[in-house]
């Protein structure tokens, strides 16, 4: 199984032996604009504008410490009518300064301008896919869209790299009880094509808390997913850290820099519920080097909090978006000690 190339463990590996001084990853939201309707939407925040700075943005990226720009939410951050304008802006910006952005995306305004570039590597893609039947698919994404999007799936065959087990394609499945019947088709078309299948739990958050006990699926159902691609490709398969989580500034749609209340973490949804995130700077008003000592400090202070927490938890058999919650916290104790050595 090929690996997606930002979240490789090699890229994993080298961000977080520089993380204890720098974080060099912008997580970035832009407006909560979306062309989907999703039923399990875990951030419908449709009218949240997108009001990114985007010479703040750039004079972080070209500083030279920044090696990848993740775009996660709020919405869909390729949408024409509100974020794709800025979103484009930041594109260019990773191009010129060689750095690269992985975003999610739902692939409904895939352009020839964004499939350039995804073909030339600047642009790495997790796109959802939940279904090949367009009834599944308008029920689940709330709009029938589903020719454009199975269009789109065909035009991203064409530009799929892969390089040193690695492939700059994701497919974000999210195993839920519309769809489950499908999952081993899908899986077995990511392996075809060399597009790595993202498997993640349904999130308790969002328009899905009022149906998460009508989609889920239970555990035993996802474990035996696990074991259909063990039989079948010869791999343990585990939802992979993205580095995003321990050394990524995360930056609001709004230019505020948040963090995970709980932890100190640069995103709160390995937890597979509703984020508590709060505000500890922005980036109109502080540079990098002192959102990155706030961070620190912040996750200093609770360090002592996570340790206690990861030994109540149990491992999912997937996790959620940024990995599994247990696996996730052991890997930031780990680094979190060793850095601590490091500076004694």
């Amino acid at each position: 199984m090929y690996e997606y190339a930002p979240w490789a463990t090699d890229v994993l590996k080298r961000i977080l032996s520089n993380s204890s001084k720098s974080l060099p990853i912008l997580d970035l939201q832009f407006g909560g604009a979306c062309n989907l309707n999703c039923i399990y939407c875990d951030t419908p925040k449709y009218k949240y504008p997108c009001l990114l700075d985007l010479e703040a943005i750039e004079k972080i990226i070209s500083n030279g410490n920044i090696q990848w720009v993740y775009a996660c939410g709020l919405g869909e951050p390729t949408v024409k009518a509100s974020n794709g304008y800025a979103f484009k802006k930041v594109l260019a910006m990773c191009k010129a300064n060689s750095v690269k952005i992985s975003v999610f995306s739902n692939i409904v305004d895939l352009d020839d301008e964004l499939l350039q570039y995804i073909d030339d590597g600047t642009l790495h893609v997790l796109f959802k896919l939940d279904s090949f039947e367009p009834d599944v698919m308008s029920y689940l994404y709330g709009v029938d869209r589903s020719e454009t999007i199975l269009q789109n799936y065909e035009k991203l065959k064409e530009v799929i790299h892969i390089k040193n087990g690695t492939t700059n394609l994701g497919a974000s499945i999210v195993p839920n009880a519309k769809n489950r019947k499908e999952l081993c088709k899908i899986i077995d078309f990511c392996m075809e094509y060399g597009i790595y299948p993202l498997l993640g739990q349904l999130e308790d958050a969002g328009k899905c808390a009022s149906i998460f006990d009508e989609l889920k699926v239970d555990d035993n159902e996802l474990l035996a997913l696990r074991q259909y691609i063990k039989d079948k490709y010869g791999v343990d398969y585990q939802m992979p850290i993205c580095p995003a989580t321990i050394s990524g500034i995360h930056i609001t749609n709004t230019n505020k820099v948040i963090v995970d209340e709980r932890t100190g973490l640069s995103c709160g949804w390995f937890w597979l519920d509703e984020p508590k995130m709060i505000e500890i700077g922005n980036i109109i008003d502080m540079s990098a080097e002192e959102i990155t000592s706030k961070i620190m400090a912040y996750r200093k202070a609770k360090l002592a909090d996570v340790i206690c927490i990861e030994k109540s938890l149990k491992t999912n058999p997937f996790g959620g978006c940024g990995g599994d919650a247990k696996t996730l916290l052991q890997q930031y104790i780990r680094l979190s000690r060793r850095c601590s050595y490091e500076d004694d």
